[in-house]
């Protein structure tokens, strides 16, 4: 019986949107392209979600690997972009209606340590009983270790719990310890299906 509702953060309960970021800071396409493949989608940006490295920590290092006048902006970007993250309405009524029919809401996200200073961003999260981000135990999706200190973290029962994300291997992963889920893909009402399909009682 499904006792708990798990979420992931990003392009479920939040817009991550790599190149909205970086338009606060910088208007030019190439310039933009270079900060998205520099920072967004390098190996240091699988680091900080682990949790092994601050933002503060690839300043330097990322700023190398860029031309001289985009260094301010990708500092910049590096230390705020979190400040322009915005939640996503739609998701909103089931997450109401989950907690109005008594469900335990918790968040299981890849994000770094200080993701934790900037939950009032999202807000979904006043409603959730618990909290993990990678980077506070150094495991990421789908590593079978973050569901595990998942679990114990907050003593839940992985049969009990039903996990939302927008990626099939963290799916995957999940239902290979025994926590069902659906991989969602931006449709409310098709989730909404998927999860009365699970046991999950909504209107």
């Amino acid at each position: 019986m499904i006792k708990n509702i798990v979420f992931d953060m990003g392009q479920v309960l939040t817009d991550f949107n790599p190149d909205y970021f970086i338009r606060q800071y910088v208007t030019v396409p190439e310039d933009i392209r270079l900060l998205r493949t520099e920072i967004f989608e390098s190996s240091v940006w699988q680091e900080l979600d682990r949790g092994s490295v601050t933002e503060e920590d690839i300043i330097a290092p990322v700023c190398d690997r860029l031309p001289l006048r985009l260094r301010a902006s990708a500092e910049v970007l590096l230390l705020h972009w979190r400040e322009h993250m915005t939640g996503l309405d739609n998701i909103m009524p089931l997450v109401l209606e989950l907690k109005e029919k008594g469900y335990s809401l918790f968040l299981l996200s890849n994000a770094g340590k200080n993701m934790l200073h900037f939950t009032h961003k999202i807000p979904a999260l006043q409603y959730f009983s618990g909290i993990l981000f990678s980077g506070e135990v150094l495991f990421l999706k789908p590593e079978k270790e973050i569901y595990l200190k998942f679990f114990e973290k907050f003593s839940l029962k992985p049969q009990e719990c039903y996990f939302i994300d927008d990626r099939p291997e963290n799916i995957a992963a999940g239902q290979a310890l025994g926590m069902d889920g659906f991989c969602y893909g931006g449709n409310v009402a098709v989730l909404r299906n998927a999860l009365r399909q699970a046991g999950v009682t909504l209107n």
